[in-house]
């Protein structure tokens, strides 16, 4: 007896082997059963009159057997489908192992490369970066040594100076004891400048001359008279007169011109670069000739214009106070001139200066950095 959520009924059926088959079917197999058995009685109720139950229970036990072969082939063919799916998962998974398997082998074999070849590059790098690093010290080691060593030798080349110089000042302070010794040293530097500003002039030691001065100096169609003086004061009045004494010999007729200089002083009653004429030959007075030898170069140069203007006559005073305002003005844009270049210089050599040191530092920086 089975319950169905449809109506049921009870009924009682005899205890052997069919209706225990019939028990083992499912519900809607018993149902089928019943249904094909009321077709088959209603169809063949006329014809099972004439059949015996014995043959009519032949025909029901072959169609059943027929059925239950049918089910143990139906119920053998799905366990074997049960049993191939089972074996297609298992190979199914070992498949999916195996690739992802064979897949994480892959990138991992991918990365060990990638990081090989990321490790060898950086040594690579390294490497380059330590031989820079070597090259770059040892260049600017051997240019900062050089730097040290040309300082050196300036260092040492300027102490040499300074005690040559040491030794020079107190020779000259010992000879400044002795007036002759003293005039000769100035005679003797005076006629080293003259050679070195004039290198195509005919430089002539007259100190020796009697009323030919300390120089005479051959240059550009002039004869010019040098007399210097190496005072520690002022040169006097006296000096003066003996120079004008001296342009007045007559031995010294071939005198162009002449300048009277003071290597360290002034001259008394006299202007720096001051133009005078005695007896038809002009004279030009200068000041601390050491501090200024240039001054030398401009009054010849003075000179040579007064030369090119041919025959000047001297004689009229407005000529000479025409000369005289000439010279002084010559000297004053001179002197202007020459503070404007002074000043240029002392400019340019503290950039210089500067800019040495920006260089020093800069060295210290680079070396710093590699």
């Amino acid at each position: 007896m089975e319950q169905t959520n449809d109506d049921v009924i009870e009924t009682y059926l005899p205890d052997n082997d069919s209706i225990n088959e019939f028990h083992s079917l499912s519900r809607e197999n018993k149902l089928k059963v019943i249904r094909i058995g009321l077709f088959v009685y209603n169809e063949g109720a006329g014809k099972l009159q004439g059949w015996d139950n014995e043959e009519w229970q032949k025909k029901i036990d072959r169609l059943a057997e027929e059925h239950s072969q049918s089910i143990d082939e139906e119920r053998r063919q799905y366990e074997m489908l049960e049993k191939s799916f089972d074996e297609y998962k298992q190979f199914a998974s070992k498949q999916q192992t195996k690739c992802i398997e064979g897949a994480v082998h892959c990138e991992r074999t991918r990365y060990d490369m990638q990081i090989k070849k990321l490790t060898e590059t950086n040594s690579d790098l390294l490497s380059k970066l330590n031989s820079l690093q070597t090259e770059i010290e040892a260049r600017y080691a051997d240019r900062i040594e050089s730097i040290v060593g040309k300082n050196q030798e300036l260092l040492m080349e300027e102490r040499d100076k300074r005690e040559a110089m040491r030794q020079d000042y107190e020779s000259k302070l010992q000879r400044q004891q002795n007036s002759s010794l003293k005039g000769k040293d100035g005679e003797g530097m005076v006629y080293a400048r003259l050679n070195m500003m004039f290198p195509t002039a005919d430089v002539e030691d007259s100190h020796t001359i009697p009323h030919r001065g300390d120089f005479i100096l051959s240059i550009d169609g002039m004869t010019v008279m040098i007399e210097t003086k190496n005072y520690s004061r002022n040169v006097q009045k006296a000096e003066i007169d003996k120079f004008y004494s001296d342009i007045d010999n007559p031995s010294n007729s071939d005198i162009g011109a002449a300048v009277f200089v003071s290597l360290h002083t002034g001259i008394c009653n006299r202007e720096d670069f001051q133009f005078e004429v005695r007896n038809g030959t002009p004279l030009i007075f200068i000041h601390n000739l050491v501090s200024n030898f240039d001054g030398i170069k401009l009054a010849l140069s003075f000179f040579k214009m007064i030369s090119d203007q041919g025959e000047i006559d001297f004689g009229h005073k407005e000529t000479i106070d025409a000369f005289k305002n000439l010279a002084s003005g010559i000297k004053r844009n001179f002197q202007k001139q020459k503070t404007t270049l002074d000043r240029y210089y002392t400019t340019q050599m503290e950039l210089i200066t500067l800019q040495m040191s920006s260089i020093s530092d800069l060295y210290g920086v680079v070396k710093q950095k590699f």
